[in-house]
């Protein structure tokens, strides 16, 4: 891993996500491009003898977020990080989408917004920027709570569907664990309402070829909800890192099937990091 993108918004919320940024930074040597960015605002009034005082506020604050942009890469440079920051113009979700075509970035980190009113159906729908951002991004997403307080994975609970080819996800997790010298545990929910196609037993000898340096386990649990038993599994695990892969799902497919996996980053107490999978024909 030699490039890591991380988004701040420079409040405590996303604290934890830069700081988990710099963990893996500093652990494999990776430049961490350090990216804020806002949107345009529209001038709803002028005045008479000049610019629109939207203008004037859209200066204000790119000076102060500037301001804030360089004492924080001041501050990851005194720490010995190799930091690249971005002061950026436009929505979110396409710009980093962009950035990870351009610098080449092997993973995108960032913090999940706490919301009062997270539970209603327009957040369930159409979630944060960070569950966002997971339908559109062709690289690993790592989702980190505002409430985590440690930085370092010693216990990584990877929650495989055993449905679905997942070895490209599967071994990159084994390989990063052993970089970080974390264990890995396969978790599995079996729910009547999930299909049940391929042989649970076949799946597991085909993981256990693709790391046989690793013994392979599996810990299931029944469950009429696959997000309730993963997050039973991660308290019985104790893990301190959720992986999960996922499909990129279309809008329609989004309201007859909300992802469980947007489901998972509204509500997991421990960071989330998403493998995107590409759709199966």
């Amino acid at each position: 891993m030699k490039n890591i993108l991380v988004a701040t918004d420079f409040t405590e919320n996303s604290r934890p996500a830069l700081e988990t940024a710099v963990y893996l930074a500093s652990r494999n040597g990776a430049v961490l491009h350090l990216l804020h960015t806002y949107l345009p605002v529209y001038p709803m009034t002028e005045t008479v003898t000049g610019p629109p005082l939207t203008v004037e506020w859209e200066e204000t604050y790119r000076t102060s977020a500037q301001e804030q942009m360089d004492r924080l890469t001041e501050e990851l440079k005194a720490r010995n990080v190799t930091v690249t920051p971005y002061l950026e113009l436009g929505p979110l979700t396409s710009i980093v989408k962009e950035f990870t075509e351009e610098k080449a970035v092997d993973m995108v980190i960032m913090g999940r917004t706490e919301s009062s009113d997270s539970s209603n159906w327009f957040t369930d729908f159409f979630g944060n920027s960070s569950t966002q951002l997971f339908n559109e991004l062709n690289v690993p997403l790592l989702v980190v709570p505002g409430e985590v307080e440690e930085y370092g994975f010693t216990r990584i609970a990877y929650a495989t569907q055993l449905e679905f080819n997942e070895s490209e996800a599967i071994r990159k997790t084994f390989r990063w664990a052993d970089s970080l010298g974390a264990a890995v545990q396969l978790i599995n929910v079996q729910s009547d309402r999930e299909p049940n196609i391929a042989s649970d037993d076949e799946m597991l000898t085909d993981i256990q070829t693709l790391v046989p340096e690793h013994h392979i386990t599996l810990l299931q649990r029944k469950s009429d909800s696959v997000e309730e038993g993963i997050l039973d599994l991660l308290k019985d695990t104790e893990a301190d890192l959720l992986v999960m892969s996922t499909h990129h799902r279309n809008l329609f497919t989004q309201i007859v099937n909300p992802s469980k996996s947007k489901k998972l980053l509204l509500r997991c107490p421990v960071p989330v990091l998403l493998f995107p999978l590409k759709e199966i024909d």
